[in-house]
């Protein structure tokens, strides 16, 4: 498949969201617990921010200067154990009871997921660092004559890691090519570890 190369298909899911702690996020290391599954995916969106700088002379832009300033995330479940809460935001849970202290610091996470396509491929996704450190939304409505139910949502900010700025890995199954066998081998166990690309020999 080539760069020019249009495929009938477009994104139709979300599901299988998992976190992983970062317990090591240095110049030199990089490090993640193993993943576990964050409740049943409802939805994921992602917004790139970037800073744009632009320099000026004889009446025109000279330059244009872009960074990376992060990725927000939002997220959306059906809901999320107290454990899964606690680790989150930094709180704790003991004897079934969880609590929240204004101490409290939102973990360092990885967090990955997958989205179906209407070819019934996936796109799969991990990014690297970040914290749901922008609250969370609970609602508690009373019941009425029609159905009406409540779900978990958080917003982080994710960002590259120290060793080498990375902030996210993807593979798109749609677009994988017959020699792409190490993409290929870790789409089979994605959310087994945080995938790290492998660079060709």
């Amino acid at each position: 498949m080539t760069v020019g190369q249009a495929v009938k298909t477009r994104r139709m899911g979300c599901k299988d969201i998992y976190i992983a702690l970062v317990t090591e996020n240095t110049a030199t290391s990089y490090k993640t617990e193993t993943p576990i599954k964050l409740g049943r995916a409802i939805g994921a969106k992602v917004t790139i921010k970037n800073n744009v700088e632009r320099t000026y002379s004889d009446d025109n832009v000279e330059e244009v200067f872009e960074t990376f300033e992060s990725a927000e995330i939002e997220i959306e479940n059906n809901k999320l154990s107290p454990e899964q809460k606690a680790l989150l935001r930094g709180a704790t849970y003991k004897n079934g009871f969880l609590v929240n202290n204004t101490n409290d610091k939102a973990a360092e996470i990885a967090i990955g997921w997958r989205a179906r396509q209407t070819n019934n491929k996936y796109e799969f996704v991990w990014y690297y660092c970040g914290k749901f450190n922008q609250g969370f939304s609970e609602e508690y409505d009373t019941k009425g004559d029609k159905t009406k139910t409540q779900t978990s949502k958080l917003k982080g900010t994710f960002y590259g890691r120290e060793v080498d700025d990375n902030y996210n890995t993807e593979v798109d199954e749609t677009y994988l090519l017959e020699e792409h066998n190490d993409a290929k081998t870790a789409i089979k166990d994605w959310f087994s570890k945080v995938q790290e690309p492998v660079e060709k020999k």
